[in-house]
């Protein structure tokens, strides 16, 4: 059996003409190509391919469309060297052209079963704007080893506000190998816990 490519289809919606057009993105091909990028050139970002990495964000979706989310987008050298300090002296996040400071109001989180919600609404929007980099030819990496509250003091984050991530990005350096990923018959079952597919 031949399986066709999944393509996100994205519809732009014109107001004056009620009418719709598509755009066709291979997102498997996206999702299965992307690696963490940790050595970056000294390059800036343009600002049109940093606005559409920062609207993938944007258009993430989240618990009860409550869209917690804040953004500081770091490309000041001097700012970037206190940034690798408080990353637990990462170089790489003083080498990368920006750092997106990924900010969530807890106070605006719904409940997903049993969880705060704005750490997986967060979690879609970082995602979205990494494959968004990677299809623009932009590498990045999720930086989960900070001090949080080194982070709000250096960057005047206010205090009901909570660091969930930082995420590097930069014109990649580096061409890292494909790392190994579970096949389907590993973690998928049908119908119950246990039962996989005949």
């Amino acid at each position: 059996m031949r399986f066709r490519p999944a393509y996100v289809y994205i519809y732009l919606y014109n107001k004056n003409a009620f009418s719709f057009s598509v755009s066709q993105l291979p997102v498997l091909d996206v999702i299965r190509n992307r690696s963490s990028i940790r050595r970056y050139k000294d390059k800036p970002i343009p600002k049109d391919p940093l606005s559409k990495i920062l609207e993938a964000a944007r258009l993430a979706q989240s618990a009860a469309n409550r869209q917690p989310w804040q953004f500081i987008v770091v490309t000041d050298p001097s700012m970037k060297e206190k940034l690798v300090v408080v990353a637990d002296d990462q170089s790489f996040v003083g080498e990368a052209a920006a750092v997106i400071i990924c900010l969530a109001n807890s106070e605006r989180s719904a409940k997903v079963g049993p969880f705060e919600g704005f750490l997986i609404d967060l979690a879609i929007a970082i995602e979205n704007m990494a494959l968004t980099a990677w299809d623009l030819g932009i590498g990045s990496c999720w930086i989960g080893a900070f001090d949080e509250e080194k982070v709000k003091e250096l960057l005047d984050v206010p205090g009901n506000l909570r660091v969930v991530s930082l995420l590097t990005l930069g014109y990649p350096d580096e061409k890292p190998g494909a790392k190994y990923r579970k096949p389907l018959r590993e973690i998928v079952y049908y119908d119950k816990y246990g039962r996989r597919e005949n």
